[in-house]
């Protein structure tokens, strides 16, 4: 086949932070760089997941970088409105893909379900983007390469999967893609993983890179040192053990939960903080855990990780911590006087069983909600984050007294000094673009790659489209 054009176009967490769809148009043939679902206000979410900007029986190929829902939530839609092509992930990706895919049309379901069910009187309804048989249908489409394996998507187009720190299975894309005007490298970072991390290897940037298609999520800031993590975390417990409330902490299942558990078992270790009940209540984060569990010694995890692992035996186990899976459990909770703590998804409050918990404790005051992760624009999380006193959940107002505090030293995306460090080392040769972080982030990021003459920057609207010469 003759060469063409090449050209990427973004669909997709440009000038946001979720919903990350990029579409490399290369030798006649398109390959999609993530699929993922919109987070945000439950009107404006419903409009950008249904509407996809290409055909989707146009994408030859899909290539994965991680397994978050703002990264392969759609991936069942764009299968069910036409699309065959193969979606290529990491092994870990790939099993990690089927927990939460199938979570996310379990939870869509019955979020619909109850919704519809509160709101009867008033004929308010809403319906799920897709339902377990479509994630089913997608996850027949995944095909599972090794890191650092060369392999060909499309006719013109050679890929490789590098270490991108960020969560078990995370990876880069490596591009090679032939052009008229000859061989062209574009590296996608997906989500890049911080220099400093509790769990996982820190990424490298690889050499030899044309075009950079990098996150700027943390472009504007950078983190607190994870070494506060712990000491943060045992106040929040011992002032609860003190008031006999409850600490709810919405997390995201995969990898955040982790870290939360394999801190709290080296404080139970160390015998740092009372000895409260903790309930992983998230049958998925309960099934991504045992998966950590299997992968420990890869090489993906951090080299002290690993010999506490050894060590320990289970670093994601200890006394009095409950992997709640039922319905039943679940609803228990509410029934049960504290001190607990309750780690629940979703991260950002926008479904699933926290929800539940949030609406049963928010109007107490001996109630902690703990944040600690991103917290995207127009989620309940960022609302409760902003400091609003009045909330809704479930389209039901709640007036809030529970305490909100937020963690920032657990983020497991790269932060200002991370962004710059890894560009500088990539040393693109043709242009960056900059994605996935809200308008202030991508801008103060750009700003500062400017300062340090760094050129052809580029801050891509939704939709833009441009060739890769």
């Amino acid at each position: 086949m003759a060469n063409t054009d090449a050209k990427i176009s973004f669909h997709g967490a440009a000038g946001e932070v979720t919903g990350s769809r990029h579409l490399l148009e290369a030798s006649g043939k398109s390959v999609l760089l993530d699929c993922g679902m919109f987070q945000g206000h439950r009107s404006d979410a419903d409009t950008k997941n249904r509407t996809f900007r290409f055909p989707p029986a146009s994408v030859d190929a899909v290539l994965l970088s991680h397994a978050h829902v703002d990264h392969c939530g759609l991936l069942p839609l764009l299968c069910k409105n036409g699309c065959d092509a193969p979606i290529y992930a990491t092994p870990a990706t790939a099993e990690i893909a089927g927990i939460m895919l199938a979570d996310s049309a379990r939870l869509q379901e019955g979020d619909a379900q109850f919704y519809n069910k509160i709101h009867a009187a008033e004929n308010l309804t809403i319906e799920p983007l897709y339902d377990a048989e479509d994630a089913d249908l997608a996850l027949k489409h995944l095909k599972p390469v090794e890191y650092n394996s060369d392999f060909e998507p499309v006719p013109g187009v050679k890929a490789k999967f590098l270490n991108a720190g960020h969560v078990l299975g995370s990876a880069m894309v490596q591009l090679d893609i032939e052009t008229p005007a000859g061989s062209r490298r574009l590296l996608y970072t997906g989500d890049l993983g911080r220099a400093e991390t509790l769990l996982l290897d820190d990424p490298a940037a690889p050499q030899g890179v044309d075009y950079l298609v990098i996150e700027s999520t943390y472009g504007d800031r950078n983190h607190e040192p994870l070494a506060d993590a712990a000491g943060k975390l045992a106040e929040v417990i011992k002032n609860a053990y003190r008031d006999g409330g409850k600490v709810i902490i919405p997390s995201f299942a995969l990898e955040r939960t982790q870290e939360i558990i394999f801190i709290l078992d080296k404080m139970r270790r160390d015998k740092s903080v009372p000895e409260i009940p903790v309930y992983v209540d998230s049958p998925m984060a309960t099934s991504l855990t045992e998966i950590f569990n299997k992968h420990k010694d890869s090489f993906c995890f951090d080299q002290k990780f690993r010999d506490y692992a050894r060590m320990d035996g289970d670093p994601f186990g200890f006394d009095d911590i409950s992997y709640v899976r039922s319905k039943e459990e679940s609803q228990a909770l509410n029934n049960k006087r504290g001190p607990m703590l309750i780690i629940s998804a979703s991260g950002m409050c926008e479904g699933g069983r926290v929800l539940h918990h949030l609406r049963n404790n928010i109007e107490k005051e001996t109630t902690t909600i703990l944040l600690v992760g991103y917290q995207a624009q127009g989620t309940l999380g960022r609302r409760l984050q902003d400091g609003l006193k009045k909330v809704k959940i479930f389209g039901l107002e709640h007036e809030v007294w529970a305490s909100v505090q937020t963690m920032h030293t657990f983020s497991s995306h790269a932060d200002k000094n991370d962004l710059l460090a890894f560009i500088k080392a990539a040393k693109p040769a043709r242009g960056t673009f900059l994605v996935h972080g809200d308008p202030e982030a991508r801008a103060a990021l750009s700003a500062t790659l400017a300062a340090e003459g760094i050129k052809n920057v580029k801050s891509p609207a939704l939709g833009e489209e441009f060739e890769l010469n």
